[in-house]
């Protein structure tokens, strides 16, 4: 469950269109990781044909807090957007608008986050968040995200042992 490596690689990509489809794949991975633990058969949920909004959803319903919901539908659209139409270049509407949606902890947490970093790491000059370029102030949005999705995935307890999870019945 850990998609670290997997998020790192992806906000790598030299190209915008390139970093927005692959650091929503590894958003996705983090989402349907947070269902199945919920799940008993995770078999049967994977039989289901989802799109991504309503993954997000079905997280939302089985107890994702809702205060992700609109981040993760802004980071969809984003994806959708690069994805069906001709976008090479994440613009500074769009992480403004993605950056609009975190919660007030979230942006709080990005933003000091960010310092940490840019106080540990002097001579790399960081400009703090409202001059990074957009396609790094995406880089902070997503890190965020992913951050806080990585740790619930990691609290959520999975109740149901993998050999008792296709055997179970409710009468």
């Amino acid at each position: 469950m850990d998609f670290k490596k997997s998020l790192l690689d992806a906000l790598q990509g030299e190209d915008d269109l390139g970093v927005v489809v692959r650091s929503h794949i590894v958003v996705e991975l983090y989402l349907n990781s947070l269902i199945e633990l919920s799940m008993i058969s995770i078999k049967h949920f994977k039989k289901i044909k989802l799109d991504y909004h309503d993954t997000v959803k079905l997280a939302v319903a089985l107890g994702l807090n809702q205060r992700f919901e609109q981040p993760l539908n802004s980071l969809g659209t984003l994806r959708n957007d690069f994805a069906h139409n001709l976008r090479s270049e994440i613009s500074k509407q769009d992480v403004n608008n993605l950056y609009k949606s975190l919660s007030q902890d979230d942006k709080k947490t990005l933003q000091e986050s960010l310092n940490k970093t840019r106080n540990k790491l002097p001579e790399d000059n960081i400009p703090p968040f409202k001059d990074l370029e957009p396609k790094d102030k995406y880089i902070a949005n997503v890190i965020e995200i992913c951050a806080a999705l990585e740790t619930i995935c990691r609290s959520t307890p999975n109740n149901v042992s993998k050999n008792d999870a296709g055997n179970r019945a409710y009468s």
